[in-house]
């Protein structure tokens, strides 16, 4: 049955974007609603007691984006509530600290804006008589020069910018009081989102801004962030010693936090639910499947729609699946997320049929464990592991060494078992099914056809427009320095490269994702990358992507040129990168992106 589009007998297959939800219920797979109407609710009760900060806290991709839309929308609904968006990652690389002045200052209307140029206008220290004139002038035509010149004058000086955040703040107060609201008063809610995945520097900045220049009565922000990355960013740029004092610091800044939870069993279950459904999918995966994908996911929204979407877009890319069992891909996108191990040994050339080896070795073992009679054959499995077939339940220990490492592990989990054994099913060939994986990369001959697949595929699925560009720039050229430079990316969260990701592979590069040490060998031993993108924390250590590469330096793995892709740069980290013979910390994608052309003509 072919399910690609053109065939009638079912709807192709689509990805799911990552954009936060909408504003109708309908797109409420991640329960905000409810959430979002209590939290407008009390910040709408609390205006008299504004300024004060909420944080929407969560670890990586599980929706914090989502229920800020979801809360923005809500709020906006309310009288005499303004609302706000700056998202501190991808505002530029200008300050954030002007960013997020700049986008409150635009916000408030035209009479607002006069009359707080009229105030600087009358000390001409700040401003001068011409310019001061030149400002009131163009004040009743246009706001976005002169609150580039206000900032230009805050910049000038602590003196500059104490009396301006002055005038800034006599004009806030008289444009949240002016009416219109409960109890007289205006609110002014400012969403900050992503400041979790900004540099230490760009995080303490956007802190400064809150407390120190618009700390005004009426003011409400709220704060997209996982909380423990903030205090380590304070901790390490702030001049705070210990993590107790950037708690403090933290608690000056945000009065309220909200924990999203990790979603419930039930709840888990209706969004992979609604997520296969969305995706046209979900006769693809039965119960135990969708039990190992909520479990093995940690329940996190983003990393199952990120499986999905890895399904998909192979799917989209090779329709040959359709031959050989496109329930079979559904199965090797699994073990790529959930057993990297075995999903390498499954594509390495060297090992001729691990499917068959595992199943023949989890039955001997079995029999083994239980006293059972030997299996079918098996005198055959140890033969061809050169080892004589006598004493077979003695025989265990001598096998698996033979066997690779991960088998007796792989053999205890219930769940990989079961997966394995799906693949067993009648007419399945394991020989053409492991020749599909070893489908070369994409090339720069088979490029332009595959980037109109994925192009398509991304508009097709997109519930707004969206640019090519978002997903994949442009089609690669032969001068991009770019075309054909294989990059290894360690991450322990590769959801959250995505979209750069996405920018590599459209200017050619081939781009391999690793979570640990041992997916990075595995990759390396497969395929020797020109250069490695690392992250620095794994888990709870913090120093994980540092004694990776010590390891891979030491042992002369891999001594090509290596960034760090972080904003964690306290000095002890920085002298450890040089020492490696490494580049950064940024994980500014233009400077990511100028690091990699210049390293490769030196790495191809």
């Amino acid at each position: 049955m072919s399910y690609y589009a053109g065939s009638s007998a079912a709807p192709r297959f689509v990805v799911l974007n990552d954009a936060p939800v909408g504003d109708g219920v309908e797109d409420d797979l991640m329960e905000a609603t409810e959430v979002a109407r209590g939290l407008a609710e009390l910040i709408v009760a609390s205006r008299a007691a504004a300024p004060f900060a909420l944080a929407v806290d969560a670890a990586w991709g599980m929706g914090k984006s989502s229920l800020m839309h979801r809360l923005k929308a809500t709020l906006a609904a309310q009288p005499a509530v303004s609302v706000v968006w700056f998202n501190a990652w991808t505002s530029g690389r200008a300050s954030a600290l002007e960013g997020l002045i700049k986008s409150v200052l635009l916000r408030f209307d035209r009479n607002v804006i006069r009359r707080a140029v009229r105030s600087m206008s009358r000390r001409a220290h700040l401003l001068g008589a011409l310019r001061a004139l030149g400002l009131v002038l163009g004040s009743f035509f246009g706001l976005g020069r002169v609150v580039d010149e206000m900032w230009r004058r805050m910049a000038l000086d602590a003196q500059s910018r104490n009396e301006i955040k002055g005038v800034l703040r006599d004009a806030f107060t008289a444009w949240i009081e002016r009416g219109g609201g409960p109890g007289g008063r205006r609110l002014l809610v400012v969403f900050v989102d992503d400041l979790d995945r900004c540099a230490s520097e760009r995080i303490v900045e956007v802190c400064e801004a809150i407390k120190l220049y618009l700390d005004v009565p009426g003011i409400v922000f709220v704060l997209g962030c996982d909380q423990s990355a903030l205090w380590r960013a304070v901790r390490d740029s702030a001049g705070i010693a210990d993590s107790a004092g950037a708690v403090e610091y933290l608690e000056k800044i945000i009065q309220i936090n909200y924990r999203i939870p990790v979603p419930s069993a039930a709840h888990a279950v209706r969004l992979v639910n609604g997520y296969l459904a969305r995706s046209h999918t979900s006769a693809l995966f039965d119960e135990s499947m969708k039990n190992m994908i909520i479990e093995r996911s940690g329940r996190n929204p983003r990393r199952i729609k990120r499986l999905i979407n890895s399904f998909v877009l192979e799917y989209h890319l090779n329709r040959s699946w359709d031959d050989v069992g496109v329930e079979n891909l559904v199965k090797v996108i699994m073990l790529q997320h959930f057993y990297p191990g075995f999903h390498q040994i499954l594509t390495n050339p060297r090992h001729d049929d691990p499917i068959t080896e595992f199943l023949q070795y989890n039955e001997f073992r079995t029999a083994v464990r239980q006293g059972s009679e030997p299996p079918a054959g098996w005198e055959d499995m140890v033969q061809a592991k050169g080892l004589r077939p006598h004493g077979w339940r003695d025989l265990l220990p001598d096998l698996e060494k033979e066997l690779p490492a991960e088998f007796p592990t792989l053999a205890a989990d219930r769940d990989f078992v079961a997966l394995i054994e799906s693949f067993d099913g009648p007419g399945i060939d394991t020989a053409r099914l492991r020749r599909m994986l070893r489908r070369p990369l994409t090339t720069a001959d088979r490029f332009a056809e595959e980037y109109d697949v994925l192009r398509n595929l991304f508009w097709e699925s997109a519930r707004v427009p969206l640019t090519p560009e978002a997903r994949l720039p442009r089609a690669p050229s032969a001068d991009d320095p770019l075309e054909g430079l294989r990059i290894l990316w360690i991450d322990d969260n590769p959801g959250s490269n995505r979209e750069m990701a996405a920018v590599l592979l459209g200017r050619g590069a081939f781009v391999t994702q690793a979570t640990n040490r041992a997916t990075a060998l595995a990759a390396i031993e497969q395929r020797p990358p020109d250069v490695v993108l690392s992250d620095f924390g794994r888990g709870r250590d913090d120093e994980a992507g540092l004694n990776d590469l010590e390891y891979f330096r030491k042992n002369r793995i891999f001594e090509g040129p290596v960034l760090f892709c972080s904003g964690q740069g306290i000095p002890e980290r920085k002298q450890r990168i040089q020492e490696l013979g490494a580049d950064g910390p940024t994980n500014d994608e233009n400077e990511i992106l100028r690091w990699l052309e210049q390293a490769a003509p030196t790495a191809h």
